[in-house]
Order: structure tokens, then sequence, then C-alpha cells
């Protein structure tokens, strides 16, 4: 006999209490309780609890596993209470756990705005794990720039190689992530009078992150924009020197070349580079 017909009308089908269970676990429903028997030790509620309290704490744990250095600076009595209170605002929607977290930044900048250095910290490890998972692409080689004749370079741009990210920090937190990744102990949080630019992205296969200067930071967030080789050169000559404007800037081009930073180049029109 069909086991589907013979069930009472009342009886909840597997699927339906698993769909039932995973709202109770997920979403804090509490209508499967009607369905869990207690025990002559404890009540149908502390045994949901439990289910309850093992998925947090799992997901508490991605959290950590995503953000390593941000939560030994918090230390497990700061980091947990934000981790469940992330959980709370952003329940889990996808069975990949690994974007689960990808959040954090902006929740912290949100709910702990006294303290800019924990969402600054969670960003740059947010790029770090965003830069491994990027795709694969093309990276410009030096040989790569030397099939554009000479005379034309003036009207290349460039594009940033899939995996870069560009972050802006108004602490110290970059050298906080430093020490703490090394091992050693998180220096003081200091409110940075012109800010840090960072650049994070894969060389070699490996995330990797270092700062730039002012100058080079303006290089590249013009660069990004479409804006030519020519003019870069142009606004270093502003920038500083103009005498050595134009060496600066090859100087940083080839930086960007060498660590594999950027993903291709393209001659633009006349028209376009005016």
């Amino acid at each position: 006999m069909n086991s589907a017909h013979s069930r009472p009308a009342d009886v909840p089908s597997l699927a339906e209490l698993q769909a039932r269970f995973q709202a109770a676990v997920m979403g804090g429903d509490n209508e499967i309780l009607a369905l869990v028997p207690g025990n002559s030790r404890t009540s149908n509620e502390v045994l949901l609890g439990v289910y309850r309290h093992a998925y947090v704490w799992r997901l508490v744990g991605v959290i950590k596993a995503d953000h390593p250095v941000l939560a030994a600076y918090m230390e497990d009595e700061s980091f947990e209470p934000m981790a469940e209170g992330y959980i709370a605002a952003h329940p889990s929607r996808s069975r990949n756990a690994r974007w689960f977290s990808h959040k954090v930044p902006e929740f912290l900048q949100d709910r702990y705005s006294a303290y800019p250095e924990l969402a600054e910290i969670a960003a740059l490890e947010r790029a770090l794990s965003d830069a491994f998972d990027a795709p694969d692409a093309a990276v410009l080689s030096l040989a790569g720039l030397a099939a554009y004749p000479p005379e034309r370079w003036g009207d290349l741009s460039f594009s940033p190689h899939a995996s870069c990210t560009l972050l802006h920090h108004k602490t110290n937190a970059f050298q906080i992530w430093q020490a703490l990744k090394d091992g050693g102990e998180a220096p003081s949080k200091v409110d940075l009078d012109n800010g840090q630019t960072l650049l994070a992205w894969r060389r070699d296969g490996v995330p990797t992150v270092r700062v730039l200067g002012p100058e080079e930071a303006m290089m590249w967030t013009e660069a990004q924009r479409g804006v030519p080789f020519g003019r870069l050169c142009e606004l270093l000559a502003v920038f500083d020197d103009p005498e050595t404007a134009a060496l600066r800037a090859a100087q940083h081009l080839q930086a960007w070349i060498t660590s594999e930073a950027l993903g291709d180049a393209a001659l633009r029109s006349a028209r376009e580079t005016a």
C-alpha cells in the first residue's frame, strides 16, 4: 500500500517535516514544537534549542574562518556576540557557506561605527578572499605592452585584473592586520589624517596586498576610470615635479605589470582621449 495514502491527513510527510524543522532551526518558527516530543529529562523547547544553538554556532565558525584576524583582534568575548548579531541580521539564504559572511564589513560599519578599524580589517580579509576566488583571467605582461608602438602609448588605457580591489582606510587597520597575521601584538588603533589606500589582488595565484602611496593611488584610481596613459602623465605633473612626471608614471605602470595587477590594455581613439 502507498504510504502517502495511508498517512493521516494531520500527519506531515517527511519533506514537510524537514521543511518545518529547517524553518524552526533557521528562522525561529516554533510550529514544529507540537511534533517534537519531550522526555523525562527535558522539554521539547530545550531539545529544539540544542539544534538551534548548534546551527548558530556553526555559522559563527564560518564567520571566524573567513575573518581570522578580525576574530583575533576582537577576541572571543566580543567577536562571538558580534557574529551572532550578524547571523540574526543576515540569515543564511544559500547552501554555499562561502558567501555567508560577505556583508560583515557593512554590518560592522553600521553597528560598530565607533570602532572603524573593525570594518576595515573585515573588508581587507574579504578582499583577499575575493581575490583568491576571482575568475581566471589574462594578465598584461611587459611583452604585451611592447606589442603597442611606443608613439601610441599615450593613448593606451589599462584595465585592472579581475582579482583587484582598492580599499581606502581611515585608520591603521592594515598595520593591525599585518601584526596579527604575523603572530605579533596588534598596535593601538590610530586615526590617519590622510587615510591609507591599499590594493588587494592575486599574484601568482596567491592573494596579496600592499599600500599605495598618494600619487600611485591617484594614478590607479584614474586608470581604473579609463584615463589614458598620456593624461595620467599630465595628472602626475600636477601632483608633483612635472620634470619627472613621465618617468614616475612609467615606474608605477611597470610595477603594476610586473606584479600582475593589470588585466589588459587598449588603444583609445583621438576623440576619446581628447
